[in-house]
């Protein structure tokens, strides 16, 4: 989850590095590290801590050059100390590396390298592959990291630079990696958001390949055959001012805000491709929704809609236990959902149902990521990038292209969904009006949340809402909080119902069984906070939503439960957009 910036181009590549590793923060922020190259030989520095505290001590001066790389750290490896940043390098430092990803047999590089003479400066797994890169170099590097990948299994994306040669080598395995293309150099990111300020022009990188940068070119080699290939470039929409904060606090924040415009790109893009991706849910025995965090949590709410408009059954499961419980044959389509389209575990998924015959579609945000190219068919959130960690806008815009699907499912078999379909056109308003509200509710946060302990519960397709409204709430403010199905909270959990244990309760306009349970926990003593559509008596502390249909209620819920996490993370002085020990993108197991 480690983020990487190269660049080999005409212009000084210091602040190139720090304004790329700097969008590239949310994949990581324990440590950061920089490395350029000229006529001189190799420059570098290294810090703990996130590349925003140290961003004023980068200079051309220390830093010299147009050809440079830089690591943002995720900890896997070794503790968070200034050794074990990126970049790592061999016995003579003639040869610089940074990694994202995880050497699975590192162990036994590194005793047999240790062995054979090698000392090693630092905890991590990278460290053994500029080691290798030593004893296979002999003056060309490329053909160096070919060989030495040979001896290397697990993930990663690996860049590598020599002392005497004005390049840099990438090779990419189970982790993103993207070529950026401009008229003054060549990027190579983690992400398009690492160069987007710098060119909308970008070619993935895909498994078992090699990619050559020079400052007016670059090759893309097969990492076993050293064969060139040629690939197309694709052109990123995404405007650059969507990695700014816009004059908001925190891009969360921003993020939330965004989401009526959001919304409504998620309500209307793709048509063809939701009634194609519809047509083939009904058409498969078994339909698979693939996940992990808030996307499984969409997933799980899309599984009711699923069930109560289309009268078909799919089934979510965590990514990561697919493959131990998923039952995949040429009757199976899977569907995977995950906004970077890197996600670990789901690629994983997906390639275990790909083996065994399934079909294989994406819903996902990133235009050219690893998911859009092992799927048939890609739904496009069109939610624009997404800084902070915490998923909000990708949520609700996954949501909504759920919400789609199941009436268009419904619509192929000739049902009536023209009131729904009229209840959805509704939201983007709905949302603004929440949103407008966020004073009231910052307050309400402000005076009401004053404990540790949180349950979120409710009923039916809200058991989830719950879910990732508790979510939201550990990410940000480290509080714990528990979501829960409502009628589960009295088998077992009400007995941790105390003036310590508050209570959010999610209750739409038509579903009053929550209340009974309400009563059970006003009954033993415990506070309740509701996010009630339409408002209720039954709380003393009520966060009102607009009054909708009982089956888009958990998108307005939703919102409101963003803004209680983003609100209690603030009064708690955190670092909202970069919680602690969390990255956006999971890209290792």
């Amino acid at each position: 989850m480690c983020g990487i910036i190269g660049y080999a181009g005409d212009k000084p590549v210091a602040p190139i590095l720090v304004k790329g590793l700097s969008r590239l923060e949310y994949r990581g922020y324990d440590s950061c590290g920089f490395l350029t190259v000229n006529e001189k030989g190799f420059h570098s520095k290294k810090w703990v801590g996130k590349i925003s505290n140290v961003a004023d001590k980068i200079t051309s001066s220390d830093l010299p050059g147009s050809i440079g790389m830089a690591h943002t750290r995720w900890a896997t490896h070794g503790g968070v100390t200034e050794a074990n940043a990126h970049p790592h390098f061999d016995c003579k430092n003639n040869i610089a590396v940074v990694h994202n990803g995880i050497i699975s047999n590192y162990l036994e590089l590194k005793k047999n390298l240790q062995a054979r003479g090698h000392i090693f400066k630092s905890e991590t797994d990278t460290e053994v592959f500029a080691h290798l890169l030593e004893e296979n170099y002999n003056g060309n590097l490329e053909n160096a990291v070919m060989e030495a990948l040979k001896s290397v299994k697990g993930t990663y994306a690996f860049l590598a630079a020599a002392r005497n040669e004005n390049k840099l080598v990438c090779a990419r395995k189970e982790s993103p990696a993207m070529l950026g293309i401009s008229n003054h150099g060549i990027f190579i990111g983690s992400d398009i958001s690492s160069f987007l300020e710098f060119t909308n022009r970008a070619v993935p990188l895909d498994d078992g390949e090699i990619c050559v940068i020079e400052k007016d070119n670059y090759k893309i080699l097969d990492s076993k055959t050293g064969a060139e290939k040629i690939k197309n470039e694709i052109i990123i929409d995404w405007k650059p001012e969507s990695v700014e904060k816009s004059g908001y606090d925190h891009f969360m924040l921003k993020e939330i805000c965004e989401q009526p415009t959001t919304i409504k790109i998620a309500k209307g893009i793709y048509a063809n491709e939701i009634k194609t991706l519809a047509g083939m849910i009904n058409d498969h025995d078994t339909v698979y929704l693939l996940a992990t965090g808030s996307s499984m949590y969409a997933a799980m709410i899309a599984e009711y809609w699923f069930a109560e408009i289309a009268h078909k059954r799919v089934q979510t499961i965590d990514s990561s236990e697919f493959s131990q419980k998923g039952i995949v044959n040429g009757s199976t389509l899977a569907i995977a959902i995950t906004q970077s389209g890197e996600t670990y575990d789901t690629l994983s998924a997906v390639r275990f149902a790909k083996e065994k015959g399934a079909r294989i579609a994406s819903i996902v945000n990133t235009v050219g990521s690893t998911a859009t190219r092992e799927s048939e068919i890609n739904i496009m959130l069109g939610a624009g990038f997404e800084s902070a960690v915490c998923a909000t806008k990708t949520f609700t815009s996954q949501l909504m292209v759920l919400l789609r699907l199941a009436i268009e499912s419904a619509k192929l078999k000739n049902k009536d969904v023209s009131m729904l379909e009229n209840e959805i056109e509704k939201i983007p308003a709905v949302t603004k009006e929440i949103i407008d509200q966020r004073e009231t509710i910052k307050q309400i946060v402000e005076n009401n949340f004053t404990v540790k302990n949180y349950l979120y519960i409710g009923r039916g397709l809200n058991f989830p809402t719950a879910m990732e409204g508790a979510l939201k709430m550990k990410e940000v403010s480290y509080l714990h909080a528990e979501g829960m199905a409502a009628g589960f909270l009295k088998h077992g959990t009400i007995s941790l119902i105390d003036k310590e244990m508050y209570t959010v309760a999610f209750i739409p306009k038509d579903d009053r069984k929550i209340l009974s349970n309400i009563e059970e926990i006003k009954a033993r003593g415990g506070k309740i906070i509701a996010i009630a559509a339409g408002g209720t008596s039954h709380a003393p502390v009520v966060i009102n939503v607009p009054a909708v249909d009982d089956l888009v209620s958990p998108i307005p819920f939703t919102i409101a439960s963003q803004l209680i996490g983003y609100y209690a993370a603030v009064k708690l002085g955190n670092d909202v957009d970069r919680p602690r020990a969390l990255a956006k993108s999971v890209t290792v197991e």
